[in-house]
């Protein structure tokens, strides 16, 4: 038993020794020891097995005047990678995470809403494979895939439960990718896997509550609670297209009234655009190029998204009250306009008593964000920091 926890410590040490240095690269030996508290005979260990393991280099030390500088120790970039993927309605994007959890390669095809799940998922396999011959990947240095679906998903199965967007119901997503890849395969709620890319560089959120709200083809969250992504029973914390905005509303297809997704739903926004005009904008990606081309309908359509939406971020902050809430989506992350009149709908909806000192801001990870998340979601759960 003695041996057991003395193997245990060896191997949470390694942990965090790596997390301090992909932290505060670059890095000396003696900082190192100082803030993990750790000896320096431990530390001289535990970084020349690093160095060994090829997951960290040194960087050159100088002469000065008062003598040689401490060596300085850096991650190595090159050591690991790992892909993340972003099954949207209309595209997919892949992308390739270095250990430095920088974006190094971006891809991004588009998909049409009659392809099959079996399509979708030959298309994939192709494309990851493609992804790992032009960047030259061993499987030795790929720690593994992370995908980010919307929908309700069973993460630690890897099934997608349903998918409204895809029409997807238990899809075995993770064994069908497994017949094909020789490493680690997360499956996730795509805002669940952005908001790792969201709250900060190597898996530690800047605030430790926090709520991303992802306005798109559907409507969702994800929660962070004191620094953990928060799941629920089921994992389906964030499902928040069915909160009842309107007991007397319009019937859901899930047979209660008033859903939220009532409100933001695609067909909804049409009836915003005249009649002669909804042929031209008949897709989510259409209606949101005439939002960004100012088209006169938009104003009005604008005004009811953003209402909407604040009226969401008041209710879950009267719930969690987070340190700050993050609003992602195509149609309002490149548009000022747009932010502009989300926050003023904030100023007008959000209980002020509780509201004061929350930010609210709007992402800037654009497209990149599910994929770059997925990717740092490998890395955590493969390096377990």
């Amino acid at each position: 038993m003695l041996k057991h926890d003395q193997v245990q410590m060896k191997k949470q040490n390694r942990k965090i020794v790596l997390d301090r240095i992909r932290n505060h690269e670059p890095i000396s030996r003696i900082q190192l020891a100082k803030i993990t508290k750790m000896s320096p005979t431990t530390i001289t260990r535990i970084v020349q097995e690093l160095i060994e393991e090829d997951y960290i280099i040194e960087a050159m030390s100088e002469e000065t005047a008062i003598g040689r500088r401490p060596t300085l120790i850096n991650v190595n970039p090159e050591a690991r990678y790992s892909i993340g993927v972003e099954i949207d309605r209309s595209k997919l994007r892949i992308g390739l995470l270095n250990f430095s959890c920088e974006l190094v390669d971006f891809v991004e095809t588009p998909l049409m809403r009659s392809e099959s799940y079996e399509w979708i998922i030959d298309n994939l396999v192709l494309e990851i494979q493609k992804l790992i011959l032009t960047n030259q990947i061993s499987q030795e240095r790929l720690l593994g895939i992370g995908i980010g679906i919307p929908g309700r998903i069973d993460q630690e199965r890897g099934i997608v439960i349903i998918s409204e967007q895809f029409k997807w119901k238990n899809k075995h997503v993770r064994d069908d990718l497994a017949q094909h890849f020789q490493c680690t395969i997360a499956i996730d709620n795509e805002l669940k896997m952005q908001i790792f890319a969201e709250s900060g560089k190597f898996f530690k959120p800047i605030q430790r509550n926090s709520i991303l709200i992802g306005v798109g083809s559907g409507i969702g969250a994800a929660i962070i609670l004191n620094g953990e992504i928060y799941r629920g029973l089921k994992n389906n914390a964030g499902e928040i297209s069915h909160l009842t905005i309107n007991p007397f509303g319009e019937q859901c297809s899930c047979g209660n009234r008033g859903c939220l997704s009532n409100y933001t739903r695609e067909d909804t926004l049409q009836q915003f655009i005249p009649e002669a005009q909804r042929s031209e904008y008949n897709t989510l990606e259409k209606i949101v190029e005439g939002i960004h081309a100012n088209e006169e309908w938009s104003i009005p359509l604008i005004d009811h998204i953003a209402t909407y939406l604040a009226i969401t971020i008041n209710n879950l902050i009267c719930i969690y009250e987070p340190d700050e809430v993050i609003v992602t989506g195509e149609a309002l992350e490149k548009n000022i306009k747009i932010q502009n009149v989300v926050l003023a709908k904030c100023e007008k909806h959000i209980w002020r008593d509780i509201g004061t000192g929350i930010q609210i801001k709007f992402s800037e990870l654009n497209e990149t964000g599910v994929v770059k998340g997925a990717a740092m979601f490998v890395q955590k759960v493969e390096m377990e920091i």
